[in-house]
């Protein structure tokens, strides 16, 4: 473990407010994800049945969901998990390998709140995001949204706004 005296951008998952990032930022944050998947480790975060099962239960469409692209990634990549002044990646319990895009796809759903940064992390990650399994782990994302407000018996912004998004990603998926 190793101290890091930085605050991460958000004390939640989804921060309030836009923060204020610069596009070096952005670039460290490229580089540092592309370093990682360059690492050799046996760790593995998630396995096909993984992405299956979730997207099963929460849309109840069958739908193709096989992962081509694997690589290592954080796997809990959020504005919590981040800092800004200087880019630290906190909180790394589900690295491993994983499907590509699932950092930027988390990202990218933490952003929900503020439809500017949703579209900036959209448009910065958009080699893993706009690919076919870019789109399936984003489906997941939303699956894991929607099961957990039904685990918990409450709806919130954040899951209707993933259940309304998995359905758009599904119907692009089955074009």
């Amino acid at each position: 473990m190793t101290f890091v005296d930085e605050l991460a951008i958000s004390d939640t998952y989804t921060p309030s407010e836009k923060p204020p990032l610069a596009d070096d930022w952005w670039s460290s944050l490229s580089t540092a994800l592309r370093n990682l998947s360059l690492t050799e480790t046996g760790r593995v975060s998630l396995v096909q049945e993984d992405i299956d099962r979730p997207i099963l239960e929460a849309f109840s469409t069958p739908v193709d969901t096989t992962i081509s692209d694997w690589t290592i990634g954080h796997g809990d990549l959020h504005w919590a998990n981040l800092t800004s002044s200087r880019l630290f990646l906190l909180d790394w319990d589900s690295w491993g390998r994983m499907p590509k895009g699932l950092d930027a796809a988390k990202l990218w759903e933490s952003s929900y709140r503020i439809p500017s940064l949703a579209d900036e992390v959209e448009k910065r990650f958009a080699p893993d995001l706009q690919t076919r399994d870019g789109m399936i782990i984003r489906l997941w994302v939303c699956a894991n949204r929607v099961l957990g407000a039904r685990r918990r018996g409450r709806l919130s912004d954040q899951s209707e706004h993933a259940r309304s998004t998995g359905w758009r990603l599904l119907r692009e998926l089955s074009a």
